[in-house]
Formats: structure tokens, C-alpha cells, sequence
């Protein structure tokens, strides 16, 4: 019996492998996106000025600059310098200098951040900037490493030490006294965190057969986003930094029980030929799900040539292969009356820009993973320069992610994945540009905070809708002999677009509308862009470079049409 013959025959999602999914889910992507979200809180910036001595009143001592809150200019209110105050703090000479007392934080949002507790302002504004992008840094060194790591060691192991060593690094970034070392250790957790997200993701959709393995890897989605509600709630009874620090550090102590829970994966013991454990975990569901055995057990003799597959489909990252197998689609499509015979060679970067049907479904892709990952982390780690209450923006910016992700699993199954995927983008980045011009209120005094808010969760919306879709798309446009490639080069684009997202915010800093105006304009591009790409849904994978070379000349409809009549 093959081994997705014998998931189906346990129930796919039954009573234990539901429970274990669970479990997987909450501890993996929980805990993942509190790290890598939380700079929001951590790091965010209160409104401050020059520190006064007693007596000094800051209409006397500071310079006032222009009336503006957001991005609409406010007559009956002022704002004063951040960084600058008058000479010995009186306004007699109108001559400035910087702040020599340090500095006053407003405290109606946060209480302590990194950035009131080292004075992160004025000449050392981008530090914070530079702290985020060292985490995505480390979390692209993760992808690499970590993938590597599970293949070679076992998702169990990796996934277990990579949650603990998450506590201890995070304990010991809530305790140091310098921002550099805060960084350093930064760095680290965010390599980390990779051990956890993507180990986790592959242990959760490697539980079940090809034809739901998609659906749990996109419901896994929507764990990540209750993952960012409740970082809102938690930051917003916690307003000062270690203490958060801390809550999103030791919670992951209390998945030592589930050392004796949740299994290896099957398909790893399969691929390293550990028949033995493999089987006594599959007899182990069947036990919990009232399934009876089958002569012989589950794992035979055929199971020996799956596990040179499987072992074979390991070689790379599993960070591609995460992205392969949540291909459901692709695999019931597949010409499987077909053997894979093609001819097994080395394959490199070279092969993916070889012809020009390739070369532009890699280049936008490429550029596509890079939008998704750049916006999506951009818009999230943005909601604290919206209008309103940063803790509720924070809140919305995760909810609004469920619909999306929902949205997206049923569009691309009746309407295919190039069309949604590209109403999605242009969708999301017209929201962010429209979010960028509109003003806080109107010239009679109408509050335009909640229009405002609810237009940037809209841009929300599309971007985590699109990039849903993506994952799906890019594995199917790939031929098999490079998918594994295509995909990780893509993949490797989205690091670098995490990378990025910190620099485009801090243009903020100089033109309030440029991160959201940059962020439309690119998304819009994006979904532009998809409209080059054929459609995949329902249509036969290519398997080698020639083959999709060939379908694309000729039309997919085309090429599916002569395969069926030559049946």
C-alpha cells in the first residue's frame, strides 16, 4: 500500500491527525509571527520632544514646526520639533540647537519601546529600521539552514529545538542592556524562527494525502493570523517592551509535553528507510481512529520505491519543497498514465532563464514573490503610522487576513490562479494609494480616521489574499525537472523583499504617503505583470524544459485538447 493510499484509508483529517494539526499549527505559527511582527510594538516610536527643565513650558522653549498630524494640516493644534530646542530654552534669539536634556515621550499609546529606553530619535532614527532588517537577514540564513537541518535530522528534532532555543534566545533579549547586543540577538531569533515556521509546515501538510494537503497548508494561514490579534491584545496589556519580550518568549516552554505527542513525519522515516517507526505511527492513528489495519500492515514492499522518491524530492530546501507540495491541484492533474522518464541531469539557476517561455515566467515570479513578501511585511509592521489606535490597526491588519485566505482557496479553484491573483494585487495596491491621499479629516471637521483605516485593510486584504495564491501558482508553472528551483529562487526573492520593507517604511520619515504610494504602486505592477503567465487550472504539468517550452508555443488549452484526443 502506498503511503497516501494509507492516509486517505485513516481518515486524511481524523480524529488524531486533527488534533496533531492542531497542536502543530498553534505552537509553530503562533509564536513565529509574535517574533517576527513584534518590532511593531517593541520598537515603536511615541510622538517626543526636548526634555524641559522644571518651569519651562514648551510653547517657550521649543520651535514649533508645521501644523501638521498624519497627512492633513491642523489649524487650532501644533506640533514641536522632535529634535531641536532654543538656546538655554527660551525663543528670545530664535537660535536652535539639539536637545541637551534628552528627550519627553508621549505615553498615551506605549510605555516603554527600545526607542525610549536607548533614544532611538532624531540623529538614530533608522536604528530601529536596521534592527528589523537584521531579523529578516537572519531569517533568510534560517530558510536556508533550517531546511537543510530537517531534511538531514528529522522535522521532530528540528522543529523542538528550534522552539526551545526560541525561549531562551528571547528570554536573553528581554533582559540585555545594549541595543546592539538587542540586535545581535535579534538576528538570531529570526534565524530561528525559521526552524519553526517552516518545520512546522511541513510536518503539518506532510500528515495528509496530496488531495488535502493543499487546503491544510492554507488553513495553517490562518493560524499565523490569529498569531497577530493576538499580539495586539497582548502588546496592549504590556506597553513595555521586555515584559512583551518575555510573553512572546515563554509560551513555547509549554510545548515540552508535546515531546511525547506529536510524531515524526512518516514520509521523513520513509525516505530514510525507517519502515519500522513509520508503521508503528500509522497503526498508532488507526488505534485513535477506530481504523482497522490491514493485512500486513501498512508499509509494503512498494512503499520502497516511494521512499527513493520521496527521499530524492528531499534533496533540496524544504522551503521549496513546502512550497511543491502544497500543489494538490497539480498532482491530480498530472498525466500520471505517463512515466517520469525524462532524463536525469544536473539542473541549475541557468536552466530556469534558458528559453524565453521560462525566463518570463521566472522573472515574474521572481519579481512577483518579491512585491508579496515586501508589501504583506510592509503593511503589517505600518499599522502603527496609520490614524487611530495602533493597537486596534494591528488587530484589523490580522483579521482581515482570514477572509482573504478563505477568499483565495475557493476563487483559484473555479476561476484558476492568474485572474484572482491578479485582481488581488491591483485590488491591494490601489487601497494603499488611495490610503495614501486621504486626509485625517475634512475641512469641516469629519473624522476620516476610519476611512482611512478601513482602505489600508483592504490593501491588507489583497496582499494576503495574492500571496496565497503565489505559492499555489509558482509550483505549477515550474516543470518538473527545475520546480524545486523555480520555487526556491522565488522563495529567495521574498526574503529579500522582507529585507527591503524596513527601508521603504523609513522613507516615511521624509514623505509620510511614500511607503503606501511605493506599496500600491508595486503591487498594482505585480498583478499586471501575472497577465504575461498562462493559466494553470486544470491543465497537464510540464515535466521537462522542452515540455513547457512546447506548451507554451502551442496553448495549454491546445496541448490538453491533443492529449485527449490521442487517449
Amino acid at each position: 500500500m502506498e503511503l497516501d493510499d494509507a492516509l486517505v484509508l485513516l481518515g486524511d483529517f481524523g480524529f488524531y491527525q486533527t488534533i496533531i494539526y492542531i497542536l502543530i499549527c498553534t505552537a509553530g505559527q503562533v509564536p513565529s509571527v509574535w517574533h517576527m511582527l513584534a518590532i511593531s510594538f517593541i520598537g515603536a516610536a511615541p510622538d517626543h520632544h526636548c526634555q524641559l527643565p522644571p518651569g519651562r513650558w514648551p510653547n517657550d522653549s521649543i520651535p514649533v514646526v508645521e501644523n501638521r498630524q498624519g497627512n492633513v494640516y491642523l489649524e487650532d493644534e501644533v506640533e514641536y520639533s522632535s529634535c531641536k530646542q532654543y538656546i538655554n530654552f527660551t525663543s528670545d534669539s530664535n537660535e536652535t540647537i539639539p536637545c541637551t536634556e534628552g528627550w519627553w515621550y508621549d505615553d498615551t499609546y506605549y510605555g516603554s519601546t527600545i526607542v525610549t529606553e536607548w533614544n532611538l530619535v532624531c540623529g538614530r532614527t533608522g536604528l530601529v529600521e536596521i534592527s528589523q532588517i537584521v531579523f529578516m537577514s537572519g531569517v533568510m540564513v534560517g530558510s536556508l539552514l533550517f531546511g537543510q537541518l530537517s531534511d538531514r535530522f528529522g522535522r521532530r528534532i528540528v522543529w523542538f529545538v528550534s522552539l526551545w532555543s526560541q525561549v531562551f534566545v528571547g528570554v536573553m533579549a528581554a533582559f540585555t542592556q545594549h541595543f546592539a547586543t538587542f540586535t545581535v540577538l535579534r538576528f538570531i531569533i529570526g534565524m530561528i524562527e525559521q526552524g519553526v515556521d517552516i518545520t512546522s509546515y511541513v510536518m503539518a501538510t506532510e500528515m495528509f494525502s496530496p488531495s488535502k494537503r493543499a487546503f491544510a497548508g492554507i488553513m495553517l494561514t490562518n493560524f499565523w493570523a490569529s498569531g497577530m490579534m493576538a499580539l495586539a491584545g497582548i502588546a496592549y496589556l504590556l506597553r513595555d517592551w521586555r515584559h512583551l519580550q518575555l510573553a512572546i518568549s515563554l509560551p513555547s516552554l509549554l510545548t515540552i509535553p508535546l515531546w511525547w505527542l506529536v510524531p515524526e513525519s512518516t514520509r521523513w522515516l520513509l525516505s530514510r528507510g525507517r519502515t519500522s517507526e513509520a508503521e508503528e505511527i500509522l497503526q498508532k492513528i488507526a488505534r485513535y481512529n477506530k481504523v482497522v489495519v490491514p493485512d500486513g500492515g501498512f508499509i509494503t514492499e512498494t512503499n520502497k520505491d516511494e521512499a527513493r522518491f520521496t527521499k530524492a524530492s528531499f534533496e533540496g530546501s524544504t522551503d521549496d519543497y513546502q512550497l511543491t507540495e502544497v500543489n494538490d491541484h497539480a498532482k491530480a492533474n498530472q498525466d500520471i498514465s505517463q512515466p517520469n522518464t525524462y532524463e536525469e541531469k544536473a539542473y541549475n539557476i541557468k536552466h530556469l532563464f534558458r528559453t524565453t517561455h521560462l525566463r518570463r515566467v521566472s522573472l515574474v515570479m521572481i519579481f512577483t514573490w518579491f512585491v508579496n513578501a515586501l508589501v504583506y511585511y510592509g503593511l503589517s509592521l505600518n499599522t502603527g503610522s496609520l490614524a487611530g489606535d495602533p493597537y486596534l490597526n494591528f488587530f484589523l491588519s490580522g483579521a482581515v487576513e482570514i477572509p482573504a485566505y478563505i477568499v483565495s482557496t475557493i476563487v483559484v479553484t473555479r476561476f484558476g490562479r492568474r485572474g484572482p491573483l491578479c485582481i488581488f494585487h491591483v485590488f491591494g495596491g490601489v487601497a494603499c494609494i488611495v490610503a495614501a491621499f486621504i486626509p485625517e479629516s475634512t475641512d469641516s471637521g469629519v473624522d476620516l480616521t476610519p476611512l482611512i483605516v478601513t482602505t489600508a485593510m483592504l490593501g491588507k486584504f489583497g496582499i494576503a489574499g495574492s500571496y496565497a495564491i503565489v505559492f499555489l501558482y509558482a509550483s505549477e508553472l515550474f516543470p518538473t525537472v527545475i520546480r524545486n528551483l523555480g520555487v526556491g529562487m522565488s522563495s529567495f526573492s521574498s526574503r529579500v523583499g522582507g529585507i527591503a520593507a524596513p527601508f521603504i517604511m523609513y522613507l516615511g520619515n521624509f514623505y509620510i504617503q511614500a511607503p503606501m504610494i511605493i506599496f500600491g504602486v508595486l503591487s498594482a505592477a505585480a498583478g499586471i505583470l501575472v497577465l504575461v503567465l498562462p493559466e494553470t487550472l486544470n491543465r497537464r504539468q510540464p515535466q521537462t524544459i522542452e515540455d513547457a517550452e512546447t506548451m507554451a508555443n502551442v496553448g495549454y488549452r491546445d496541448e490538453c485538447n491533443s492529449t485527449k484526443t490521442a487517449s
